[in-house]
């Protein structure tokens, strides 16, 4: 089951209801400091058997209300999503209870006609709205044009009655409740050990885990003690323990260094080192073991790198351990903690971390939300996702308490950045892979493309560590190339422009300023008669967007426009669209490609001519780029363009090729050097 949505009702600084849609792999809770981030993960662990709401966790001003009632206050619920396998175990059960509901009802029935000796007036006792009809109906095939049978209220084994309504068989959700103080974890109103054997078996069983982490430490311990290997600071070690198969909550013996506890750590070190070579699969030589030294412990690795001692997994950089660590830390909490699947909580998690470290672990969190849901909360600009911007939720606070906005990500990040305080675009002060671009709307396209093809699996291609700045003039192009190489920086970079007559002058021009460098930079054009809008993938929002970039324009002017603006947009995208068709059909030898350059107009060329034409000035290429990326971020189910798709995908895989640009996952592998 993936927990898709929770509703927190009256909760710490939540007044009122407050619902919050959840990512299916990870989902980035924004925002300022004390604004209610840290409230919401706590309501989330409210989902664990062993975690009731108390009094002190009710909201101050609920509580001030004369009707408040703590039977009932406070209310967090969480609807799941069932996959494929359970929506069809899920409908097994129903209507394995359904057919046990009319057996039983049918059984008194018939016992109750025996004992009052009325078998003449059947009918009375099953009328379609009796108990027993309904059973009996749910039994029978529906009805033509009816989905789902209807289903009675049952009380099987003698359990509380659930409503018909929580017994859809077609059900693809399911939503448990934690109500007032105290109170049980809920299902349709009755409590989960209450429940019939069955469905309560289903829930118990695939209802996840909540796991929440506080801080990830900077630096991993090499050694404990028994006093200190059981306490929660000691997690990573935890982890190693429970690899060796040893226990660290009862471990005091061990520590006691004598020759059965030496060769205890022996044979743990060989199930140590067996089972962390298969996590990281290949890519690493370390070897891992154990040993006493004084009244600790140490872990340690030999790195075929290193030759005059032993190798410390706090001594390597934190790329290179983050990974290790959090998967350490997971380990001991799951297995102190088991259940069937977790979700993963971290409450600023990059507090620590400077902001290269941050950008890691975004790539560890994407890797571990393959097989876990990941919720983090976050006010650092590092921890925004680029690759991601749906999964993004703003957390703010006024007076009347905590408040969501779901989509922080409109007007190019605008509502996100004011409220933590910063602006966007220092990401290229951290970014060591950097793309120099012509123009001053290609950044947005850009990043935008990669995301809509990050989303349909096309690319793998993390945006968090790219920068893209747009140099619009050759004068400006030597400051960023001066400016990026400089002596210390060690960034890749890779200089694209259009690929249009100007273009090609600004590609000859700067060839030269690259070439200069040593080593030389790449340079490269767009393909032939292509500008950057050329490559949009969503045609329908990017005529809407210039529509509407129009539109606004003008009316900011107090432009006199046409009525039809709409219309005339339209006929003439369709006439662009055919141009660019006919010139492309033709046959392709030396003479039609010169003309073919000639005769071509850009997309680009195509905005800045219809906006002369409807409005009588060249309309701002930004504006259309973030209303054209704004609606792109509305699309519920993605349907691009499929002629544009391959073009597309090729400009971004070449991009990621040029830079070296890594995957969105963290590879599972540690390096054997430091």
């Amino acid at each position: 089951m993936l927990l898709t949505r929770v509703e927190i009702t009256d909760y710490l600084s939540v007044k009122g209801t407050l619902p919050i849609d959840l990512d299916k792999k990870v989902t980035i809770l924004l925002g300022p400091n004390d604004h209610g981030k840290s409230n919401i993960l706590k309501a989330l662990q409210h989902l664990n058997d062993d975690k009731p709401i108390t009094e002190e966790e009710a909201n101050w001003d609920a509580t001030d209300e004369a009707d408040w009632n703590p039977e009932s206050s406070p209310l967090i619920s969480f609807v799941f999503s069932l996959s494929a396998a359970e929506r069809r175990e899920w409908k097994g059960i129903v209507e394995q209870i359904i057919r046990e509901a009319a057996e039983t009802l049918l059984e008194a029935n018939e016992d109750h006609l025996e004992d009052t000796q009325e078998a003449e007036r059947p009918a009375a006792a099953v009328t379609p709205t009796s108990p027993l009809g309904k059973a009996l109906a749910a039994t029978a095939p529906p009805a033509k044009g009816q989905k789902n049978p209807p289903t009675p209220d049952v009380d099987i084994e003698g359990k509380p009655m659930l409503s018909a309504s929580a017994l859809d068989p077609a059900a693809a959700t399911l939503t448990l409740t934690r109500k007032g103080i105290d109170g049980s974890l809920q299902f349709a109103g009755v409590n989960l050990a209450d429940l019939p054997k069955t469905i309560g078996t289903f829930v118990v069983s695939k209802k996840p885990r909540v796991e929440l982490f506080e801080f990830l430490t900077t630096t991993l311990q090499d050694s404990a003690t028994a006093e200190t290997i059981a306490t929660d600071d000691y997690e990573f070690l935890q982890g190693v323990f429970f690899y060796a198969d040893l226990d660290p909550l009862n471990a005091e013996e061990l520590f006691r260094q004598n020759d059965r506890t030496s060769r205890t750590l022996d044979n743990a070190s060989k199930i140590l080192d067996s089972n962390l070579r298969s996590l990281w699969g290949q890519g690493t030589n370390l070897h891992f073991h154990l040993r006493h030294k004084e009244k600790a412990i140490e872990f340690l690795a030999d790195d075929p790198a290193i030759k005059s001692r032993k190798a410390r997994m706090s001594k390597r950089s934190a790329g290179v351990t983050q990974f290790f660590r959090v998967s350490m830390i997971l380990h001991a909490r799951r297995q102190k903690n088991p259940a069937n699947s977790y979700i993963y909580l971290f409450d600023e998690p990059g507090v620590l971390l400077h902001p290269q470290g941050q950008r890691d672990l975004l790539q560890v969190f994407e890797q571990l939300a393959t097989e876990n849901q990941i919720i983090y909360a976050t006010h650092s600009l590092f921890l925004l996702n680029q690759n991601f911007p749906e999964r993004h939720r703003l957390i703010l606070k006024d007076e009347a308490g905590t408040k969501v906005d779901q989509k922080p990500y409109r007007q190019n990040w605008k509502f996100a950045t004011d409220a933590l305080g910063v602006y966007l675009t220092s990401n290229i002060l951290f970014s060591n892979k950097v793309l120099l671009v012509e123009g001053d709307s290609d950044p947005m396209y850009l990043y935008e493309l990669f995301r809509q093809l990050n989303r349909s699996e096309d690319v793998d291609v993390d945006l968090n560590s790219l920068g893209i700045m747009s140099f619009y003039n050759e004068q400006n192009l030597r400051f960023l190339l001066q400016l990026f190489t400089r002596e210390g920086q060690g960034a890749s970079l890779f200089v694209l422009v259009d690929g249009d007559p100007s273009g090609a002058t600004m590609l000859k021009r700067a060839g030269e300023l690259c070439r200069k460098i040593d080593p030389p930079i790449p340079a490269q054009g767009l393909a032939d008669g292509r500008s950057i809008e050329d490559y949009c993938l969503f045609e329908d929002e990017f005529v809407r967007a210039v529509q509407q970039t129009l539109r606004n324009a003008g009316e900011f002017e107090r432009k006199a426009m046409p009525k039809d603006l709409d219309a005339k947009v339209q006929k003439s995208w369709e006439e662009h669209k055919t141009s660019i068709e006919r010139i492309e059909k033709k046959p392709k030898n030396e003479k039609d490609e010169k003309e073919e350059k000639k005769e071509r107009k850009t997309t680009g060329r195509w905005f800045k001519d219809v906006s002369m034409e409807l409005i009588g000035e060249e309309a701002s290429k930004v504006v259309l780029a973030r209303n054209y990326c704004q609606l792109c971020r509305e699309i519920e189910v993605p349907a691009p363009n499929r002629d544009k798709l391959k073009e597309a995908k090729g400009l971004c895989q070449n991009i990621a090729s040029k830079l070296a640009l890594p995957s969105v996952r963290a590879k599972k592998a540690i390096q054997t050097s430091e």
